[in-house]
């Protein structure tokens, strides 16, 4: 942490001599989304295990640009034909998630996954964190950012909701970014690959994922992108995010796979 803080005053100085980047906007940004279901088709009288592997990727297409701009918030929408037991499984609360993640109930640990970011308009910070998924009560959805070893402070917990959704879609995982993985020590960190992978292990003869039937021969999904940047000029108080923001998007993907 202590080099992260020495590179963003490093960065502060040069943004006061050079000035600030022109903001980006949704035409400059390159969303992606990445979706692969292993199991059988099911039917509603006969559910069918999924394990369920998302991925995300965020660049600009200006790749110098990444590091100037984060993403707030991103939705997830999983197709009708899918549905979730997260009810019927185990929960942990982000309390023990954040603290004693080793003291969860068995089985509220549904999935595992890995991410990378870029911080800072020179890419000076890059980390590649694991991920643990933990079920919680009310939807909730725990990602837990694990860091590797050697690697700069890349720690937190991103919650998701699950809720119900419309349309061709079933349900929605929407996922507010925390305001400390936007920006540290006034370095904007863009998640440029988030992948989590839901496992089909059974609770109690439940899985947490199922396929309840298959429309078209695909599992249609689709996702909404939300991201800010601008000067980072956090005030007397140190709060984020900060007057003068510029807040852009959505960007909106489709994906599909084969069922």
């Amino acid at each position: 942490m202590r080099k992260i803080g020495l590179i963003a005053a490093t960065t502060a100085a040069s943004f006061s001599v050079v000035g600030i980047a022109q903001a980006l906007t949704t035409a400059e940004i390159t969303q992606g989304l990445q979706t692969k279901t292993t199991g059988k088709k099911g039917t509603k009288a006969k559910p069918s295990g999924l394990t369920l592997d998302i991925t995300t990727t965020t660049t600009a297409k200006d790749v110098s640009k990444n590091g100037e701009y984060a993403t707030t918030k991103a939705v997830i929408h999983f197709d009708k034909n899918l549905k979730f037991n997260n009810s019927k499984f185990p929960t942990c609360s982000i309390a023990i998630v954040s603290s004693r993640p080793e003291t969860c109930p068995a089985g509220s640990l549904v999935g595992k996954g890995s991410a990378s970011a870029t911080a800072g308009p020179e890419q000076n910070v890059k980390v590649n964190p694991g991920i643990e998924a933990y079920n919680d009560k009310g939807g909730k959805l725990h990602l837990k950012l694990i860091a590797k070893p050697g690697e700069f402070d890349s720690q937190g917990i991103l919650t998701g909701k699950l809720s119900k959704d419309t349309g061709k879609y079933g349900n929605k995982l929407t996922v507010p970014i925390p305001a400390k993985l936007q920006n540290n020590l006034g370095l904007y960190i863009t998640l440029t690959r988030f992948n989590t992978k839901i496992s089909n292990k059974k609770y109690k003869g439940f899985n947490y994922a199922t396929s309840v039937g298959c429309t078209g021969g695909k599992y249609k999904f689709g996702g909404d992108f939300t991201f800010i940047d601008g000067p980072y000029n956090p005030g007397t108080d140190g709060a984020f995010p900060s007057p003068g923001l510029k807040k852009f998007g959505p960007i909106k993907v489709t994906s599909t796979s084969k069922c």
